[in-house]
């Protein structure tokens, strides 16, 4: 598989050259393997990932919601292939049943006066799909995505994708307990080949931010060593986190273990 981190920010895009380094779009994540297209959360590093997805022969398009939180869907009406009548984008989403699910949510979302085109009539054949948390879903013969519920505001899921001998989990907007690990992530994440982690925040500010749903570098870290996990992906930088944070971020977590890295913007890695 190839990955390609299109937006690596948390909770607001970042412009300017304290962010140039890194990367300013907000969370979008893509797998390429074999035919298929899978794309993790529509932030605004979306409208990046078009010009790959419009390149493929198959002309579908996988697309998996963490959650629905602004940052995660903003780059949505963006997204080249939503306007192409001949591609078909599939939607999932596993933190929507209290709220009508992920069809009535876009629909009610991305319309007038927020909106000048409705979600309704976007021109691309759009199939959406709610889904319960622990729910493991084939894609093809080859492909399937284990599915687990996170600890977030108004809920998110973790997604682990696994194609042939490959394994990669997007667990991203999930906060940790201070006195456990959480079952369901080391669930899904066990024995694969990389883990991208919310790594909003470091242990040591973290306090202040309890309740926000979010994570650290650190416990990214624990869970993947824990989890048998052979790289971990420091992902969903907090926006004040400028560049010369983030470097220093990137020298202590390499020199903690050397199996992490700072996921950067158009970063690719092969699994």
């Amino acid at each position: 598989m190839k990955i390609t981190f299109f937006g690596v920010r948390g909770s607001t895009p970042c412009a300017g050259l304290e962010h140039g380094q890194y990367g300013g779009h907000t969370s979008c994540v893509m797998a390429e393997a074999g035919d298929h297209i899978i794309i993790f959360d529509a932030g605004s590093g979306i409208y990046d990932a078009s010009r790959i997805a419009l390149d493929n022969p198959s002309k579908k398009i996988f697309l998996f919601f963490s959650h629905v939180h602004l940052d995660h869907i903003m780059g949505l009406p963006f997204f080249a292939p939503v306007w192409r009548s001949d591609f078909t984008v599939n939607i999932f989403a596993g933190s929507l049943a209290a709220y009508g699910g992920i069809q009535s949510f876009l629909s009610k979302t991305f319309i007038e006066p927020l909106f000048p085109v409705s979600f309704s009539n976007f021109p691309a054949n759009i199939i959406c799909q709610d889904f319960k948390p622990g729910t493991v879903l084939e894609i093809s013969d080859s492909l399937t995505i284990n599915t687990a519920q996170l600890n977030h505001p108004n809920g998110a899921i973790g997604y682990r994708l696994n194609y042939k001998d490959s394994s990669v989990c997007y667990v991203t907007d999930t906060e940790h307990l201070l006195d456990k690990k959480d079952d369901n992530i080391l669930g899904l994440i066990k024995d694969s080949d990389l883990l991208i982690y919310d790594s909003s925040y470091a242990d040591d500010n973290f306090a202040q931010y309890k309740g926000w749903g979010h994570s650290t570098w650190q416990e990214g870290i624990r869970l993947a060593q824990e989890g048998n996990v052979k790289k971990v992906a420091i992902f969903h930088h907090d926006p004040s986190n400028t560049d010369d944070k983030m470097a220093a971020i990137e020298k202590k977590a390499t020199d903690q273990w050397s199996s992490a890295f700072i996921a950067r913007q158009g970063q690719v890695v092969e699994v």
